[in-house]
C-alpha cells in the first residue's frame, strides 16, 4: 500500500497541497455517501465524486492517498464484502449494500485526513459536525415517523412524538422521504451523543459554545428517548458507566501516573472473568437474560434467534453468505419455513460472520483493536487528543449495542461504522511507517508461516469448511434466486425441479474429507429429505443431530427422517421438543400430501405433537 514519508500537516505547510484541500475531499465523500444511502441502486457511479479529489492529491504528492494503521483491515473488510456479493443469491441486493461500505470507507479516509492535517483544530470541527448531524437526524426522525403505525413503545411519548411532528412535517409534506426505523435512529443517536458532548464540554470553556453544544446535546438525548429502543439506551448507559469508571480511577491514582490504565484493563479483566464464572456456574442465567430483552416476534425468542444465527455462522465460515440476504437464509435453512419475516439477526457479529464470513468479523475486530490501542496510548500521554476519548465512547455504544441489536451494519446507516477510527489517526500516524516496515520485515513473513504450517497440519478440515461453504453458496444461489412464494409452495419443490448437482457433488467432496462436518451433514441432508433419498438423509442428520443436538433445525430435520424411515415414535418424541410457533410441522405434512405419498403423510401426520 501507499506510504507517506511526511504527514499530511506537513505536506500542507510546505504548500503541496492547498489549505482548502481537507473540505473538499470531506463533502466529496460525504456527496458519495449520502447518494448512495438515498440510491444505493445507483452503483460505482458516485465512487466518481468521492474519488475526486485523489487526482489531485496524485498531482501535487505522488501518492493516491495516504497511509493509514487502519488501512489493511479496511482493505479486508472491503475484499470480503466483495466475496459476498458473489456469494449472495440476490446480487442486486447485495450490490446495494456493497456501496454503502464503500462509501463508508471513503468517509474514513477523508476524515482521517482531515484531522491529520491539522490535529489541533479539525478534531474540534469534526465533533461539532458530529453533534450537528446527530441534531439533524432527530429532527428528522420527529418530522417523519409516524407515530399512529408506530407508536413508541412506552405509550406517554407518543402523543408527545405527535405534538412534535405537526410543525416539522409541513416543510417536508411534498418530499417523497425515507423513514428511518426507530430502532436504528436509537444506534446513530447513542454513538453520536458522545460528540456533542465533547463538544460542550471542550477546553478551553466558551459559554457560547457551550451552551451551543449542550443544546445539541439535550436534542440528541432526547431524540434517543422518543425512539424508545432500550438497547441504545443501555450501550449508552453502559458506556457512560465506563467513562465513569476511567474518570474515577483517575482521580483515585493522580498520584501516579501511569496507574489509571492499569487499573481500568484490570478491573475490566476481573469484571470479565467473574461474568464468565457467574454464566459457568449458572448455564441457563444467558438465556434468561436474553428472553428478557423486547421480542422479536414470529414466536421466536432473541436467544432461538442466535441460535439460529449461529448455525448459519457454521453454514456459511469463510466466504459468507452474501450480503443482506439474512431474511430468507434464515427462514430456509435455519427456521425451516417457507417465507422470511426477519431481517437480521439483531445483533451485528452474527451478521457480520454470517454475510461476510468469519473473516469479515476479523477485520471489525481487527480495527477496533487497533483503536484500543491508540486509546492504551493516548491516557499515557501527557498531551491531550480532542476527540478521542468521545471517539472510544462512541465505538464502545457501537460494540455493547451490537451484541442485541444491529443498527449500523443492518442498516444503510453502515456508512458511519468507520467514522470514530479516524480520530486515532493523528496519534497513531508518526509511527504508521515504522509499523509498517515491521509488518513487512517479522510479522507478514511470521504469518505466512504460520498459515503454511497450519495448512500442512489441517489441511483436510479446513478443506471441507470450504468445499461446505462453497456448497452452501452454490445452494443459497440455486435456490433462493428463483424462489418465490406462492409461486412455489415451499423450498423443497425447487430442489426437484432445479438442477442441484453443485451443491450436492460439494457436500459430497466435503464429507469425503471430513465426515464429521455439521453443515454438510446437515444441509445435505436436508436436500436428501427434499429429493425422497430417505436412508440417506437419516444417515447425515444422524450425524449431524449427534455432533449439534441443541439445534431446531437438526432436531426438525433428523425427527422427520425418522419418521419417513419407519421409525415413528423416536421421530415423534423429537418433534416434540422442535419450536413449532410457525407451524413449520405442519408444512411438512403438507409436503407429503403434494407430492402424493400418502403413507409417509400419515406416518407424519400421526407424529404431529
Amino acid at each position: 500500500m501507499p506510504q507517506t514519508s511526511e504527514p499530511l500537516a506537513l505536506l500542507l505547510k510546505h504548500g503541496k497541497m492547498p489549505t482548502w484541500f481537507p473540505y473538499f475531499e470531506l463533502l466529496c465523500a460525504l456527496i458519495a455517501g449520502g447518494l448512495w444511502y438515498l440510491a444505493p441502486q445507483l452503483g460505482p457511479w458516485p465512487l466518481l465524486i468521492g474519488l475526486a479529489p485523489w487526482p489531485l492529491r496524485l498531482w501535487r504528492t505522488g501518492r493516491l492517498f495516504y497511509h493509514t494503521p487502519f488501512d489493511w483491515p479496511l482493505l479486508l473488510f472491503v475484499a470480503t464484502a466483495g466475496l459476498s456479493v458473489w456469494a449472495a443469491y440476490d446480487r442486486p441486493l447485495a450490490w446495494a449494500k456493497f456501496w454503502p461500505i464503500v462509501g463508508g470507507v471513503l468517509l474514513y479516509y477523508a476524515l482521517a485526513n482531515s484531522l491529520a492535517a491539522d490535529p489541533d483544530r479539525w478534531p474540534r470541527r469534526a465533533l461539532w459536525l458530529l453533534a450537528g448531524f446527530g441534531g439533524a437526524v432527530t429532527l428528522y426522525f420527529l418530522a417523519t415517523h409516524d407515530w399512529a403505525q408506530y407508536p413508541a413503545k412506552i405509550a406517554a411519548l407518543t402523543p408527545i412524538g405527535q405534538a412534535l411532528q405537526a410543525p416539522l412535517a409541513r416543510p417536508l409534506a411534498a418530499l417523497p422521504l425515507h423513514r428511518l426505523h426507530p430502532n436504528v435512529v436509537g444506534g446513530l443517536l447513542a454513538m453520536l451523543a458522545p460528540f456533542a458532548a465533547a463538544a460542550a464540554l471542550d477546553r478551553p470553556p466558551r459559554p457560547g459554545r457551550a451552551v451551543a453544544g449542550g443544546l445539541l446535546l439535550g436534542l440528541i438525548l432526547f431524540g434517543l428517548l422518543l425512539t424508545t429502543s432500550r438497547g441504545a439506551w443501555l450501550a449508552l448507559a453502559a458506556a457512560l458507566a465506563l467513562a465513569a469508571l476511567w474518570l474515577l480511577l483517575g482521580w483515585l491514582t493522580r498520584s501516579r501516573p501511569g496507574q489509571q490504565r492499569l487499573w481500568f484493563a484490570g478491573l475490566l479483566l476481573v469484571g470479565l472473568l467473574v461474568g464468565g464464572l457467574v454464566l459457568a456456574a449458572r448455564p441457563g442465567l444467558a438465556g434468561q437474560l436474553l428472553d428478557s430483552l423486547p421480542a422479536l416476534g414470529g414466536g421466536s425468542s432473541r436467544l432461538d434467534l442466535y441460535r439460529d444465527s449461529l448455525v448459519l455462522v457454521q453454514d456459511y465460515p469463510l466466504i459468507g453468505a452474501g450480503l443482506d440476504g439474512f431474511m430468507m437464509l434464515h427462514a430456509t435453512y435455519a427456521f425451516l419455513i417457507h417465507v422470511g419475516y426477519i431481517v437480521h439477526s439483531h445483533n451485528l457479529y452474527l451478521d457480520l460472520a454470517i454475510e461476510q464470513g468469519l473473516p469479515g468479523l476479523l477485520a471489525l475486530l481487527w480495527l477496533w483493536l487497533l483503536m484500543a490501542g491508540a486509546c492504551w496510548r493516548a491516557a499515557g500521554a501527557e498531551t491531550p487528543r480532542p476527540g478521542l476519548s468521545a471517539a472510544a465512547l462512541s465505538l464502545a455504544v457501537v460494540a455493547l449495542h451490537g451484541l442485541v441489536d444491529d443498527a449500523l451494519y443492518g442498516s444503510r446507516a453502515l456508512l458511519l461504522l468507520f467514522l470514530p477510527l479516524a480520530f486515532a489517526v493523528p496519534l497513531l500516524l508518526p509511527q504508521a511507517q515504522v509499523t509498517a516496515a515491521r509488518w513487512r520485515r517479522w510479522l507478514a513473513p511470521a504469518g505466512g508461516a504460520a498459515a503454511l504450517l497450519l495448512l500442512a497440519l489441517f489441511w483436510r478440515p479446513l478443506a471441507s469448511l470450504l468445499y461446505g461453504n462453497l456448497a452452501t453458496v452454490a445452494q443459497s444461489r440455486t435456490e433462493l434466486a428463483v424462489y418465490t412464494w406462492p409461486e412455489w409452495p415451499i423450498q423443497d419443490a425447487l430442489r426437484r425441479q432445479l438442477d442441484v448437482s453443485a451443491p450436492l457433488a460439494n457436500y459430497a467432496r466435503a464429507l469425503a474429507l471430513n465426515p464429521g462436518n455439521l453443515s454438510a451433514n446437515r444441509r445435505l441432508g436436508q436436500m436428501e429429505l427434499s429429493l425422497a433419498d430417505y436412508d440417506a438423509a437419516a444417515a447425515h442428520l444422524a450425524r449431524a443431530y449427534a455432533a449439534m443436538p441443541w439445534d431446531n433445525a437438526t432436531r426438525q430435520l433428523y425427527g422427520e427422517a425418522l419418521i419417513v424411515t419407519g421409525r415413528g415414535a423416536e421421530g415423534a418424541a423429537l418433534w416434540t421438543t422442535v419450536n413449532n410457533a410457525q407451524r413449520q410441522l405442519d408444512i411438512r405434512a403438507f409436503w407429503y400430501e403434494f407430492i402424493g405419498d400418502a403413507p409417509r403423510l400419515a406416518a407424519v401426520q400421526a407424529a404431529l405433537p
